[in-house]
């Protein structure tokens, strides 16, 4: 067995698409999969999403070697019997990335016609994460704890 083999990839069509969650919580690692640097990024960029574990029972979306959102708890069942169904293949699926109300987001399956419907309301519930230079919190420098 080679050390450093790819695992082969197995493609999962979402029928009907979903928006991640925890986009708040998530937008470090958007931004760093997005790689935008000094260059403005285009409103919907079109992503492949790895489908796999994380903790407990819930599924992470991987783009660009990065966590950048979670499956909801209604699309989790289905993704979850086709990563099992993958066994060591990668679970790959379509989606895009693009901003919704000033906030970046993600979107399984495919880009809809007329438009990415509303964010659904208790989608998010991780709070985003406080200010912080190399992990330490901006609060804590000027000495207010």
């Amino acid at each position: 067995m080679p050390l450093f083999r790819r695992r082969p990839e197995v493609s999962a069509d979402v029928l009907v698409g979903f928006c991640a969650a925890e986009a708040p919580a998530m937008q470090r690692s958007l931004l760093a999969a997005l790689g935008l640097g000094e260059h403005p990024a285009p409103t919907v960029v079109p992503a492949r999403l790895q489908v796999d574990r994380g903790a407990d029972d819930r599924l992470v979306l991987v783009w660009r070697n990065v966590i950048v959102g979670f499956v909801p708890a209604h699309a989790a069942p289905d993704l979850a019997v086709r990563l099992d169904a993958a066994g060591d293949a990668t679970l790959m699926v379509r989606g895009a990335v693009h901003r919704a109300d000033g906030t970046w987001r993600v979107w399984v399956g495919d880009v809809p016609p007329d438009g990415f419907p509303p964010v659904p309301e208790g989608l998010d519930t991780l709070p985003p994460p406080e200010p912080s230079i190399l992990g330490v919190p901006l609060r804590r420098l000027d000495g207010h704890a």
